[in-house]
């Protein structure tokens, strides 16, 4: 009888385990999420800080988008690494680690007295964010299966659009009352509560067996190094022909040519290794199969495309709204939170989209939605950012920004077994900050190219300024400035109160032009992955 009695609170008991267990199940989620957060902030709140930063440390815009770059370059560089440093360490191990340098490099920013060690402390910070990025694809692949891992991808590519709401709003905030120092404050605070989260939760941990490749380490590192600092030069060193701020040049020729060859044939190298380390039956540091899937090259390549579109909005529309609409942090924060919002909302609905709709023709909507929008918003942005059509264009953009990410991140996730999670983790975390980096690196060499060769125009067009032999427009001398800041360089040249004001009003026609040029640019660039999406499924076969 007593035995009887028992019976029926076992299952009870039971149950109410597994509840828990369910409950406690999110807690890796909501780790990695904050973890995500934190880096998006970081990388929305230079922007938004650039005028702030240009005249707390007496440094150009420029130098602020070296630091910019910076983040991204480091991050990509070192991913694959971090990849595999997460399943050396484990999980909570490399949660720690990460957590430790990011909240070094943030520090850095913090006290930073010069440009120099501002850019340094977002290097520093990238190298937290290599270690960051892939561990939390591993974590998530590791805790979740089936629908749950959908969500939880979803989920954290949904952390894009909330880290740029916050940092746009309470980053643009902050830098407005407190100076452009408090995001990077509150950052090391927010890093501080996250790390306490992470030594007191219990992660996957997967038995490593082999060793890390050094060779490897040294040739993706180099190679990504140069693909992106061959872009980021392209504006002052020229593309084809070598421009007048080239280091050097051959037969005429812009060393960006070289770089981009060599860091090619770098990265053909890295691949190669790969295969010879894996026949040779030691360990790759990026498995093979994580690019030798069509599928995953498609969603990796569209990954690329939707965060050169995002960094070169992010870069471009606060600097629009700052130095040419003379807004400050906040009031650029409230014209641009739209995009961050509809980023947000779509990146929710993901999840329930890819099963309403085969993968790929989701994925090519969204990358033409977004081509879309970024033209009609350089096709109708003015000197006075408003009207609907900027409103829809903003609101449709965010849209397709957010079932971009978090469609491929998904179907990354869902196609590759749970023991691959760290790699893909590793490749979605270089595709991804390869396209921030290379995004603000082509939106400012398109604007400022742009806007060198505009004013020249005008200016050759304008009899009564050339008449005065000091005024020259190159590349290397035009800057991209408020219109009292030029009034003020323009005062030590002898000019008339008409030169001036003429100087000043090819000034405002030629930065819309080249802001138009480059956001057109960006457009084009997110149509370029469609062609790979033939390799995606074209039916509903993830239900």
């Amino acid at each position: 009888m007593d035995t009887a009695d028992q019976l029926p609170s076992v299952p009870v008991a039971t149950e109410r385990a597994v509840d828990a267990q369910l409950r406690a199940s999110w807690l890796p989620l909501v780790l990695v999420c904050c973890t995500g957060l934190v880096s998006v902030f970081n990388a929305t709140v230079l922007p938004m800080a650039i005028s702030g930063i240009v005249d707390g440390l007496d440094t150009t815009i420029s130098n602020v988008q070296l630091a910019i770059v910076a983040y991204g370059v480091f991050v990509a560089a070192f991913t694959i690494t971090g990849g595999k440093i997460s399943g050396v360490l484990g999980a909570r191990n490399t949660q720690l680690l990460g957590l430790s340098v990011y909240a070094a490099g943030m520090l850095s920013c913090v006290l930073a007295q010069n440009v120099s060690v501002l850019i340094a402390g977002e290097a520093i910070a990238g190298l937290g964010g290599a270690l960051l990025v892939p561990n939390a694809l591993a974590i998530l692949g590791q805790t979740y299966s089936g629908t749950q891992r959908t969500v939880a991808v979803s989920v954290l590519a949904g952390t894009t659009g909330i880290g740029a709401a916050l940092a746009l709003l309470v980053g643009g905030f902050l830098v407005q009352a407190w100076g452009w120092r408090a995001p990077f404050v509150l950052l090391l605070v927010v890093i501080a509560g996250t790390s306490v989260v992470a030594s007191r939760l219990r992660l996957p941990r997967t038995t490593f067996r082999g060793t890390i490749d050094k060779t490897s380490i040294a040739l993706s590192a180099v190679g990504v190094l140069m693909l992106v600092a061959a872009i980021n030069q392209i504006g002052s060193w020229g593309l084809v022909l070598a421009a007048e701020g080239a280091p050097l040049s051959v037969l005429g020729l812009s060393p960006v040519l070289a770089l981009v060859v060599i860091g090619g044939l770098v990265l053909h190298t890295f691949v190669a290794r790969q295969h010879e380390l894996l026949d040779a039956d030691r360990t790759p540091l990026l498995a093979p199969q994580v690019f030798g899937s069509g599928l995953n090259r498609a969603c990796l390549s569209g990954l690329v495309a939707v965060n050169l579109l995002m960094a070169g909005v992010s870069y471009l529309l606060p600097l629009y709204t700052q130095m040419v609409l003379g807004k400050s942090p906040l009031g650029t924060a409230l014209m641009l939170i739209p995009i961050s919002l509809a980023a947000l909302a779509s990146a929710a609905a993901t999840p329930v989209l890819m099963r309403l709709f085969a993968c790929r023709w989701l994925l090519t909507a969204a990358h033409v939605l977004a081509a879309a929008s970024v033209i009609l918003l350089a096709m109708t942005i003015s000197n006075q950012w408003s009207g609907a059509w900027t409103l829809i264009s903003e609101v449709a953009l965010g849209l397709g920004i957010g079932v971009g990410l978090s469609a491929g991140s998904a179907l990354l996730m869902e196609t590759s077994p749970p023991s691959l999670s760290g790699e893909i983790g590793s490749a979605r975390g270089m595709a991804n900050f390869l396209g921030l980096c290379t995004g603000t690196a082509v939106a400012g060499a398109v604007l400022m190219s742009v806007l060198a060769q505009s004013a020249s125009v005008r200016v050759a067009d304008s009899s009564d300024l050339l008449s005065n032999s000091r005024i020259e427009v190159t590349t290397s001398s035009v800057s991209f400035v408020e219109n009292d800041d030029l009034r003020s360089r323009l005062a030590g040249m002898e000019l008339t109160s008409a030169q001036v004001d003429r100087a000043v009003e090819i000034n405002v026609e030629s930065r819309l032009v080249a802001l138009r040029a480059s956001l057109c640019v960006l457009g084009l660039a997110a149509l370029l992955p469609i062609v790979t999406f033939r390799h995606l499924p074209s039916r509903r076969e993830l239900d």
